[in-house]
């Protein structure tokens, strides 16, 4: 009896002695993957490893796209850490989650899943501490704008070419605060009360995702947007299924006064309401993004746009067209790599070039179209196109796949 009770006092000494080791190993661990994560140029992350698998959380702000992250963030850990056989991690876009990828890899092949099934993952990551966070700092995004207008009989063209340096930060979840001057650098414009002619403000808004779950979205902002509009606009949104997205977005806005020394705010009598559905799907096998809209247009005239968009890889190609009191355009649009594929943040303030060049050419062959305004939209964020923050689950499960398995860079 005497024996078994030694015995038993070896055992639970050894066991307690082992135990603050054994955690402090696993903190060790932790703090290790936050490192690699955020030697990748990761922020806001947050882990928890249980068994062998890894459970992450977080923000990509260096990587151009949104798969290149989620792809680096996999690749590292699995160098570094290969006891670790299994992936689950959350993407956030401005701290609110977007997609979640699931990786295994398997006879040396990554098998990749990616859709919006983010509870789980999300609730098992509740307690954990926020690390490397972005909250507060400034990114400086220094954006090209070219305009060129071919409805001229005596001469080729009117062009502007400007410079639209935007200021961006995140303040809380989900937020997004932005000031955007626009300056004028070279331009022919035959109108003199063009603004283009003149310093103005491209966007000055508060935008806020205040909701991002397997089924819904739901955001809204307020302030300046571009071109020349100030007001507010909501967008709510369903994701039906996996590729088929519907949302409706509606908005208040009046006429911007922009002229640097007169003051800046709204011009009275100047109130417009829009408001329009949207049905947006996408075709893995063709990789085409197909979208359809009606509703009321900026100006108040009622029609319909289709979009057809070809992704190839980073790259966004589409075509468009207008159907809008009784008048009719169309036009193609792009948004193309123009940045570094990783613009790291080392400092609390970053001076950046855009992820993407976009433009959108408008063919406007018809007076009345033009003279009266009809078709138009508004921007609320200086780099909202068809490929920046392009959260599509089967669009990112290829490239994260293609990255990790060696077929794209």
């Amino acid at each position: 009896m005497k024996q078994t009770k030694k015995y038993a006092i070896i055992v639970v000494i050894l066991v307690c002695s082992m135990w603050p080791t054994s955690a402090w190993t696993q903190d060790v661990n932790r703090t290790q993957i936050t490192s690699l994560l955020h030697n990748e140029g990761l922020e806001d992350i947050a882990t928890k490893v249980v068994g062998d698998t890894l459970y992450a959380k977080f923000e990509d702000r260096a990587h151009r796209g949104t798969f290149r992250g989620a792809a680096a963030a996999i690749k590292t850990i699995a160098t570094a850490l290969p006891q670790l056989q299994q992936f689950e991690m959350v993407l956030t876009d401005y701290k609110m989650p977007q997609l979640i990828v699931h990786a295994s890899r398997r006879g040396g092949l990554w098998d990749v899943r990616v859709d919006r099934k983010m509870h789980d993952a999300l609730e098992l990551l509740r307690g954990e501490s926020i690390e490397k966070t972005s909250t507060g700092k400034i990114d400086i995004t220094v954006f090209p704008m070219v305009s060129l207008v071919n409805n001229k009989l005596d001469h080729l063209f009117d062009y502007a070419v400007r410079i639209a340096p935007a200021f961006a930060t995140t303040l809380w979840s989900g937020s997004r605060l932005t000031v955007q001057p626009v300056f004028p650098i070279l331009y022919r414009l035959t109108d003199r009360n063009d603004s283009k002619r003149r310093i103005q403000i491209g966007n000055a808004n508060l935008s806020q995702q205040i909701l991002s779950t397997n089924t819904w979205q739901i955001s809204a902002a307020a302030g300046f947007f571009f071109p020349e509009r100030v007001g507010v606009q909501a967008k709510v949104g369903v994701h039906a299924t996996r590729n088929l997205d519907f949302y409706i977005d509606a908005g208040l806005t009046y006429k911007a006064n922009n002229k640097p020394f007169s003051g800046f705010g709204f011009v009275n009598g100047s109130r417009q309401i829009n408001a329009m559905a949207h049905v947006d799907y996408y075709e893995p096998y063709t990789k085409l993004q197909l979208e359809l809209q009606g509703g009321r247009f900026l100006y108040g005239d009622y029609g319909v746009r289709a979009d057809v968009t070809r992704h190839f890889g980073e790259y966004a190609i589409g075509l468009y067209g207008i159907l809008t009191g009784g008048e009719h355009n169309a036009g193609f649009h792009f948004a193309i790599p123009f940045g570094g594929k990783r613009q790291k943040r080392t400092t609390f303030v970053r001076l950046r070039l855009p992820e993407y060049y976009a433009l959108e050419y408008s063919m406007q062959a018809y007076f009345k179209y033009w003279s009266k305004n009809m078709g138009q939209s508004f921007v609320t964020q200086p780099d909202q196109n068809h490929a920046a923050h392009y959260w599509e689950p089967a669009y990112v499960e290829e490239y994260v796949q293609r990255m990790l398995n060696g077929d794209f860079k």
